[in-house]
């Protein structure tokens, strides 16, 4: 019987690039960039708005601004709109998070012109009607109501709100009083000042199509809108808080502080630290409190960092007579990554368990411009990769037990747990 114990070793050159791709700059201001799929016949394209929360005059108008946008427009009706959609056999999404909005299409090479064509008109003249207002804040009501029985929802919201603060644009969460407050005229305010070519970004993965094509189908955007408010960061307060919720048979705990933005420059040796702590199956924690001490079934730790700030956290789910237990486990695998760093080949494994996820980002066109796309929106320059690349590469063991040391202050963490007890 094979011994499967023993890893085999890694290749000499895990032949890792950044992929080719072509940039497109519109008389707009837009940029466009593309990667020709070859013999491929599927067109994928996403429209990537830099708006998020940032925008927002009235709180919540950027997400129900996004998932009104394709619910009516000057020319056509929801239906009308679903319905040419589903005749070109296309897919469609529109989706908001604190930073971004992003529309994606996905459909076959011949209807792309069609397709796009038809998305740029209705994206540019949507009309926000008070009954799909209506209709929407019913879901958004619904949707709160369960997400606040689930404890794993709870308990990171709540740290969210803590590490960043409750006023925050990060830190705020959704209430019933806050989907109350929004008007459509709220909505198209946030549209008018957020959805501009200032803002826009585009990604397309599919046969190659002229210059011309983008300079013409962009066109229609409007120029600018209102310039996105300052980010200002608000002060920290450590703490520990319970939120019991009925019916539960476990515990929902999420632990962390207050980290830094997408773009700083110990964001990649942070990566790799928050890989060995707990952000795969061989990790630390996954090693210590699952394997070892059998405390929960998944435990892991995220490295949540936006464009103007961030979060790293640790989240479990526990039975709760065993959480403060976890806790000291956790407390304690950290401090001995702090003090004593790796253990002798963890270091090469996670390097070759990340180099495989780097490999998996480049296998294919389409997977290539979802990278590209997160490479210049996210971290503003696409030689970011190769930064990565170079980290993940030459990183020392005194790197993680400085970076460990510098960002993972365990007393200052903020314990936030929500469920049983």
């Amino acid at each position: 019987m094979k011994n499967r114990n023993i890893l085999r070793p890694a290749p000499a050159d895990w032949n890792l690039f950044c992929p080719g791709y072509n940039e497109i700059n519109t008389t707009g201001g837009i940029k466009v960039y593309t990667i020709d799929s070859g013999e491929h016949e599927i067109c994928y394209a996403e429209l990537v708005f830099e708006n998020g929360r940032l925008g927002e005059e009235v709180r919540l108008s950027s997400r129900l601004c996004a998932n009104q946008l394709l619910e009516g427009s000057q020319h056509k009706n929801q239906r009308e709109i679903a319905e040419f959609f589903d005749y070109y056999g296309c897919t469609y999404q529109v989706h908001a998070d604190l930073d971004f909005t992003v529309i994606a299409i996905n459909t076959l090479y011949k209807y792309f012109d069609i397709v796009f064509t038809f998305l740029i008109e209705q994206i540019t003249t949507p009309v926000f009607a008070e009954e799909n207002l209506l209709k929407e804040k019913i879901s958004l009501r619904s949707q709160l109501s369960h997400q606040l029985s689930e404890p794993d929802f709870v308990s990171y919201r709540e740290l969210s709100a803590q590490v960043f603060g409750e006023d925050n644009v990060y830190g705020y969460n959704t209430s019933e009083q806050l989907i109350d407050k929004v008007t459509s005229a709220d909505i198209e305010d946030y549209f008018r000042n957020n959805y501009t070519a200032d803002k826009l970004k585009v990604f397309y993965c599919g046969p190659k199509l002229p210059d011309l094509f983008w300079q013409q189908r962009l066109s229609d955007i409007p120029a600018s809108g209102k310039k996105l408010h300052c980010y200002e960061r608000t002060e920290y307060t450590m703490a520990r808080k319970h939120f019991p919720i009925a019916r539960c048979a476990q515990t929902s705990l999420n632990m962390g502080l207050p980290i830094f933005k997408k773009t700083a420059e110990d964001y990649f040796p942070m990566y790799v630290v928050n890989t060995i702590l707990g952000d795969y199956f061989g990790s630390r924690l996954m090693s210590q409190v699952r394997e070892k001490h059998g405390l929960c079934y998944d435990i892991g730790t995220t490295l949540d960092a936006q464009l103007y700030d961030g979060v790293f956290y640790i989240s479990a789910e526990l039975n709760e007579s065993q959480t403060n237990k976890a806790i000291q486990i956790i407390q304690e695998e950290t401090r001995k990554l702090q003090e004593k760093g790796t253990y002798p080949g963890e270091l090469q494994m996670v390097k070759n368990y990340l180099n495989g996820h780097l490999l998996r980002m480049i296998d294919g066109p389409y997977q290539s411009i979802l990278l590209i796309k997160i490479l210049t929106t996210e971290f503003k320059d696409v030689n970011a990769f190769e930064k990565l690349i170079d980290t993940i590469r030459n990183i020392s063991d005194d790197t993680i037990k400085k970076v460990s040391t510098t960002y993972l202050d365990c007393d200052k963490m903020s314990i936030i747990t929500a469920g049983a007890g």
